[in-house]
């Protein structure tokens, strides 16, 4: 059966190395294009004005297309760090209830509050059931505490978030 079969054609691509044949057709066509373009004589200033204009009016869109990708990109960014503190924020309390609720039961404590005021955002809270409605209705650490804070700085000259 391959006894029937010849070869026909051009064998010389055997022995090109693999690639060469295309780097000559790119050339060529490189060549083709430069052959293309025009003369110095044959464009006149208007033509080149109207592409100088027309580039640098592409140039300027590319520029704002830019710019405007690299604010959504920094908004995002913030955006991410944000959830990514308020997920660590929540993990920590949710660690904290565990400790504490553990330690009622380990130690026979008969309950537990916590607050913490975070830099940004508002106050996180947490107390025993027993203890939990004296600690929002009594103490009020939500409203209280970032001003004992605050009065805490002024009196001591220790520069808070407003101050700088």
């Amino acid at each position: 059966m391959f006894d029937e079969m010849t070869m026909c054609g051009d064998m010389d691509f055997f022995t090109a190395p693999l690639g060469e044949k295309d780097v000559a057709v790119s050339q060529s066509e490189a060549e083709a294009t430069v052959e293309d373009d025009y003369t110095d004589e044959e464009v006149d200033v208007d033509e080149l004005e109207r592409r100088l204009w027309r580039d640098k009016m592409r140039l300027k869109r590319l520029k704002e297309q830019h710019k405007g990708k690299e604010g959504i990109d920094i908004a995002k960014q913030r955006q991410s760090q944000e959830q990514a503190r308020r997920k660590k924020m929540s993990r920590a309390q949710d660690g904290i209830l565990k400790y504490m609720l553990k330690m009622m039961e380990v130690c026979k404590a008969q309950g537990f509050v916590y607050g913490i005021i975070p830099e940004k955002g508002k106050p996180v809270t947490g107390a025993s059931d027993n203890l939990r409605e004296w600690w929002k209705d009594k103490v009020r650490f939500d409203r209280n505490g970032p001003a004992a804070i605050a009065k805490y700085q002024a009196d001591n000259s220790i520069p808070g978030k407003n101050d700088g």
